[in-house]
C-alpha cells in the first residue's frame, strides 16, 4: 500500500514538473477544471441569493428617531434593527413602540 501511494506522489510531482516546464496543464488545473468546477457548478447555482422586488426593504432609514414619527410596528422594527440614530421605547420582552401602536388600532 505505501508503495502505491509513493508511486502515486511521485507521478504527481512528476505531472506537476512537466507541465510547469514544458507548458502542458498542471494537475491543479486539471483537477479543477475536470472535477471541481462541475461540482460546483452542480450545487451553488441553487444557493445563489438574488435581491428581487419583493425581497427588498419597504423602509429607509431617515430622520425620524421617536415611536410617534413611525407608521407601523414593523417599521418601528426595521428602525430599531437597521438605524443607529433610532430613540424608540422598548420593554424587555416586547416590539418596540408596541404600546404606541395598540392604541392607535
Amino acid at each position: 500500500m505505501r508503495k502505491f501511494f509513493l508511486i502515486i506522489i511521485i507521478g504527481y510531482f512528476a505531472w506537476d514538473y512537466y507541465a510547469v516546464n514544458y507548458g502542458g496543464i498542471s494537475p491543479t488545473e486539471t483537477l479543477q477544471t475536470k472535477i471541481i468546477d462541475p461540482v460546483k457548478l452542480n450545487y451553488s447555482h441553487n444557493r445563489e441569493i438574488t435581491l428581487s422586488d419583493y425581497e427588498k426593504p419597504e423602509y429607509e432609514c431617515d430622520d425620524r428617531q421617536y415611536c410617534s414619527q413611525m407608521n407601523s410596528l414593523e417599521e418601528a422594527l426595521f428602525f430599531t434593527k437597521n438605524c443607529p440614530n433610532a430613540k424608540l421605547d422598548q420593554s424587555p420582552g416586547e416590539a418596540p413602540c408596541q404600546s404606541d401602536f395598540i392604541l392607535r388600532d
